[in-house]
Parts: C-alpha cells; structure tokens; sequence
C-alpha cells in the first residue's frame, strides 16, 4: 500500500503521450494547444476609434466649433482630415482618420446644423478615446503557448488573427468497464438483490465534463465471467488508450479484474493506496504504454478515485495544471485513521466574500447519496488526524463545476 501522494506521481510518470491533430477554428473551444500560436499581425492593426463621436485635431481645440464635414464608419478606409477647424464624425471600430489626433464622444458634445460644440466644464485630453495601433502586441508575438486550453476568450484572440486552424493534442481513447452480476442497466427490470448501475454513468459524465468527446468514450459492461473479460478486455486493448474499470479490483472470488489483466500483460504500478475511500484502488500501463485504472466498486470509493487520480491524469497528458484549488475547513474535523481522508464538502459563500468548505455527514463508504448533495471533496492528510478550522486544503470539484 502506498501513500497518495505516491500515488499521484506514479499517475503523472505514467500519464500518456498523447499525438496531434490539426482542428479548425470553430472546433477549438475546450482543446489544448500542442503547438505555441503566433500573432499574424499587430494588434489593434490601426489606429481604432473607442467611442462614437467627433475626430479632431486637439492643437485647434479651444474656445472653437467644429464644423462636421463627413462620416469616417467601421470597415472603411481612413478619411484624412483636410482642415483642422473641422470634424470627422467617427464610430466605433472605425479607423481613426488621418491628421486627427483626439476623439469627442457625443455626449459631451452638444450638435447643431452640422456643426459641434463641446459642452461647458468637459475636459478633453489629447489622444482619448484612441485605441493606438500595436499598442495590444505586435506580429510574431507568442499569444498562447503550447499547453494553453482554449476558452472562449482565447478564441477569439486566435480569430481576431485570421487563423483557420489550430495544432492540439488528440483526446485518448478511453473505455469505461463495469464489472458484476449484480448490475443492471438503468430503465431494465431489477430484482431486489441486483442494483442499476451508476458508477459508469458518473464516469462517464467526469469525462465529458473535462472535454472528452462522446465518440472517444466506450461503455462496456461484463458479467462476472473470467474468460469473458479476459477477451472483451483483450480486444479493447487493441483500440483504447486508457481503461476506466469499475468492480473487480478487490481481494472476492469473484474479483478476476488483475489477474486477468497480468495475464493480458498489464504491468502493475500499485495495488491499494493509504486513503479512505478508496483503498483497494488498481494502476497499471502494458509496454505499448496504455494505462489501466481499477477502482473500487463502491460507488463512492470509484467516483473520488475517479476525480482524484483518472481526471488528474488526464490533466498530466495534457500538460495541465493540477486539478485542484485551496480551500479553508468550515469547522474541525477529527480523523484517527493512519490514511488520507477524502471528505465530501460543501462550499459557501461567507460575509466576508470567502469560500469555506463545510463537510457533508455520510452513512458510511457505501452512501454515495452524500456525494450528491456535496460540491465536490477535499483532501486530508494521513499526517494529522485533527485537521483545524481555517486551514487550507485541496478542494476537488465534480463534473467540472466552478466554484
């Protein structure tokens, strides 16, 4: 048994490689870049009007009108300004016309019979309302490095620069497999001693909340059958990069999930990890570098290893930061046990405009309704069993919620 923070390095030393592929621009939401991208060219690319109005020349400013003598509009070639006792009317994301030097918004203008006047007490300051050419960057600029994950902000920087398409990294292949008789598909009949299944489902449903893509998800389940898995799993392994399995980790006669994978060549990594929940948790890779994830049937047990560790390797395959934030402990929470402690939490907003993590109470490992009414769990380290109001701790959120 290993402690988690072993754990989680042997995670991230045997996260995978992911390849490339070239997606274009209106697929590139959510995709991680494998390729730094470039300005093309400056930014703003001309002098640009940041406020309708009137264009001057701000030396002919006081104590004068300004006779209007034209329209400069967004998208049209730059009028020039041919006598300063004039104005250019301007809008917004228009060039800003040459031999003009100061924008006028027109409110604080006051307008009549084509002519404009600025209004008693306005103080005008040359070159306001001006958003100046390059003063963003300038071509050749690195706006994102390799690594970065497209938001919507980032897309439309990439736009804004006329790119079509972008280089990122590929989303694995990944297959969710449950294990046991006892299961049953949601909508089937079920019998009293059969329960539907749920874990897949909240796997499922972490992936496609971190990004991945349905068509790389597939959910298979088996029976508790040794020769069945063995070559469902062997002929998964021949399209699928990593292995999500739930159920058949465990020490039961019925538990055929490491065996078979040692007979399929799964090296393991570790077998049961110094945590609660979560325990008899498997990692394994083979030599074509595929990983393998057992986790516990217990739903709670899969769904927090599923966040803490599978997610977190994805998050190493991409490059990413980690996936987890610092949050401060609402009240005290005592816990004797020699193990880390995963508790499902609450955040709040305080008075103060702080977030606070408040510990949800559970019937046990097997009450996966608490995990439901929470935001998500934090982590509790092995070293302490009184873990103090007020301290920090890493917060993990589910489904990718912002909180």
């Amino acid at each position: 048994m290993i402690e988690v923070r072993k754990a989680d390095e042997l995670v991230r030393l045997f996260s995978l490689k992911l390849s490339t592929e070239l997606v274009k621009l209106e697929d590139l939401y959510g995709r991680v870049l494998s390729k730094e991208i470039r300005a093309t060219r400056m930014q703003p690319p001309f002098d640009r009007v940041t406020m309708d109005g009137i264009a001057i020349q701000f030396d002919q400013l006081l104590g004068k009108k300004f006779n209007i003598c034209g329209i400069q509009k967004a998208g049209s070639p730059p009028l020039f300004l041919e006598d300063n006792n004039h104005a250019l009317e301007v809008m917004t994301g228009a060039v800003l016309p040459m031999n003009s030097d100061t924008v006028i918004p027109y409110e604080h203008l006051v307008i009549n019979d084509g002519r404009a006047q600025i209004r008693p007490g306005i103080d005008i300051e040359q070159g306001q309302n001006i958003h100046f050419e390059g003063s963003d960057y300038l071509a050749g600029k690195i706006l994102f490095e390799a690594g970065h994950r497209i938001n919507s902000a980032s897309l439309a920087v990439i736009a804004s620069q006329g790119i079509t398409h972008a280089e990122v990294l590929k989303y694995p292949q990944i297959a969710i497999v449950s294990t046991g008789d006892e299961l049953v598909e949601s909508g089937k009949p079920c019998e009293p001693w059969q329960i539907w299944r749920s874990n897949s489902i909240a796997i499922q449903a972490e992936l496609r909340a971190f990004g991945v893509p349905e068509k790389n998800i597939k959910m298979v389940h088996l029976v508790d059958d040794k020769n069945l898995i063995f070559s469902t799993l062997a002929e998964l392994l021949n399209h699928c990069d990593t292995f999500i399995i739930s159920g058949g980790v465990s020490m039961g006669k019925y538990d055929f999930v490491q065996s078979v994978m040692n007979d399929l060549g799964v090296e393991e990594v570790f077998y049961k990890v110094q945590q609660r929940p979560g325990k008899p948790m498997f990692f394994g890779k083979n030599k074509d570098s595929k990983i393998v994830f057992g986790l516990p049937g217990n739903p709670v047990s899969a769904l927090i290893c599923m966040r803490r560790y599978v997610i977190q390797s994805l998050c190493y395959s991409f490059k990413m930061s980690r996936d987890s934030r610092l949050v401060k402990l609402s009240e005290d929470i005592v816990f004797k046990k020699d193990l880390t402690l995963f508790k499902a939490v609450n955040i709040e907003n305080q008075a103060d405009g702080s977030k606070v993590a408040r510990a949800i109470d559970s019937n046990g490992s097997g009450d996966f309704y608490s995990l439901g009414l929470g935001d998500g769990f934090i982590e509790l380290p092995a070293e302490q069993n009184v873990h103090k109001a007020g301290a920090l701790f890493p917060f993990y959120s589910w489904s990718g919620l912002n909180l």
